[in-house]
């Protein structure tokens, strides 16, 4: 059977009952995770678009690489929305969050992002159209338009990263902190020597 991809500890679980009741904790974990699924994906992505001619020569009718690239940009895009997207979202980071650190939550992820809050709520609507009209659905009107970049995504991300992983921290689990960006392209640099 296939197992979903989670923390490395969700994985050494002789079962996984789909309807299980997960701790508060074991739900930090499963979002933590997903945001350094989200920085590697991201990083691997760029790395291959930098060298998608050269990967892709000789396979032009096929461009393995490039379809890898639209994997993982989709990856970055679905797994984003499952943090930042709707509040119904199961992962969602107000879900998770200390109802005490809320306010300064939100100014530490705007301020990483470099946005304001109106600017940040731009963003979302944007990222959340891709999603829906690109990566999880189809829509024809969205063929052509540009997608929004991922800097404001990967700064989103690390904020939320470096916060949650503190609060495993304080619950007692043994996690390192680590820069997630860092991460990422240590990541993309492993993937391009393997294939080179």
């Amino acid at each position: 059977m296939l197992r979903p991809f989670g923390p490395p500890r969700a994985l050494c679980k002789n079962t996984f009952e789909p309807h299980m009741s997960l701790s508060r904790v074991e739900k930090i974990e499963w979002l933590v995770s997903n945001l350094e699924e989200i920085s590697k994906s991201y990083f691997i992505s760029k790395a291959i678009n930098q060298h998608i001619i050269s990967l892709d020569f000789g396979f032009e009718a096929f461009a393995p690489y490039r379809h890898l690239c639209n994997v993982l940009v989709a990856d970055v895009v679905i797994r984003w929305c499952k943090v930042f997207g709707t509040d119904n979202e199961e992962m969602h980071w107000k879900k998770l969050i200390n109802e005490a650190d809320l306010v300064a939550f939100r100014a530490d992820l705007f301020s990483s992002a470099n946005v304001s809050q109106e600017e940040y709520s731009a963003y979302w609507r944007q990222m959340k159209e891709v999603r829906d009209s690109v990566c999880a659905h189809f829509n024809y009107e969205y063929v052509g338009k540009e997608i929004p970049h991922f800097e404001k995504a990967i700064d989103s991300a690390s904020a939320a990263h470096s916060y949650f992983v503190n609060v495993l921290i304080k619950l007692g689990v043994k996690r390192s902190k680590f820069d997630l960006k860092q991460f990422g392209l240590l990541s993309s640099e492993g993937f391009i020597k393997k294939i080179r």
